[in-house]
């Protein structure tokens, strides 16, 4: 039914580990409803086919049959595998998706059935013609690090094509806003969650954050955080939070990883993606950013 005045939609469903918030408007009811409909369906198919927990999943199948054999995968997995490798090859592996048998042995994730080999990395996944994935040894893959964004840019995509023209999905903190809709969104200082860090203004833009400071155990000893260098093995211990804006929010989400691990020498891609990058210290309230397109509550 559509009607003069503006109506809005807002739906929340525990989804990819989170809570999944879609927002939309317009003044068609009935386009509303279906295109809130295909954005929670979006969302609810890349959990199925990229869960690390689901035994089904397509990511559960490469870690369990990809070495010594083949296996085929969906397209929306084959997508997010090419987009990590090629953030796996721009940073020389600091991005690294098969980085996961570390978070296995740090107790982030469930221990597999069988025996991955530890010197396993990125350059061993092979991805071939058909959504075909080979594995040249037994390792590991989360999509943890990317799969999200790419959940919120599917729902993107869904509500455009039910003809949905605004609104906002948000993924626990990686959201994409699309036009004309302008959102102000604060970025909350995970170690004071009452105070607002930061203030990212996003206009047909995503923005993801990720942190370190709740997530930290103690492992031989040492504190240790899920965000890890692919290439040296180390968490991150003088960051407490990254947020990236960037045209999608795939992109977004796997730049906030990259930063964490890189800091100010990953300048150059962020510009490659224009992509903006904030940086909370873990001392500090004050915080850093790439350019002027995040700001902290003061308006610096």
């Amino acid at each position: 039914m559509r009607t003069t005045r503006e109506i809005e939609v807002r739906r929340c469903r525990p989804l990819l580990g989170t809570f999944v918030e879609v927002a939309i408007s317009g003044t068609n009811a009935v386009s509303l409803e279906r295109g809130i409909n295909a954005a929670f369906a979006a969302v609810e198919k890349v959990h199925r086919l990229m869960s690390f927990h689901d035994p089904d999943s397509d990511i559960s199948r490469m870690n369990r049959d990809g070495f010594p054999k083949s296996v085929i995968v969906h397209p929306w997995t084959w997508k997010v595998l090419e987009t990590a490798q090629q953030f796996a090859r721009e940073t020389n592996g600091v991005f690294d998706i098969a980085i996961a048998q570390l978070l296995v042995s740090r107790g982030y994730l469930p221990k597999p059935d069988y025996r991955p080999d530890n010197a396993a990395t990125w350059r061993d996944i092979f991805l071939r013609k058909n959504c075909r994935v080979f594995f040249r040894r037994q390792l590991v893959v989360d999509l943890g690090g990317i799969a999200k964004g790419f959940a919120v840019d599917r729902a993107i995509a869904a509500l455009k094509a039910s003809g949905v023209k605004a609104g906002i999905v948000n993924a626990g903190g990686d959201l994409r806003v699309f036009e004309p809709l302008s959102q102000l969104i604060h970025v909350r200082h995970p170690g004071q969650p009452a105070f607002a860090a930061a203030a990212v203004r996003l206009s047909a833009r995503a923005l993801a954050t990720c942190g370190a400071y709740f997530a930290r155990r103690r492992h031989r000893g040492q504190h240790v955080s899920p965000l890890v260098d692919g290439c040296s093995g180390r968490s991150t211990r003088d960051l407490i939070s990254v947020s990236v804006t960037a045209a999608e929010c795939m992109v977004a989400d796997a730049l906030t990883k990259i930063v964490f691990a890189m800091r100010e020498q990953a300048a150059g891609l962020l510009a490659q993606y224009r992509a903006d990058a904030l940086i909370l210290e873990r001392d500090a309230t004050a915080s850093w950013s790439f350019n002027s397109s995040c700001h902290t509550p003061d308006g610096t």
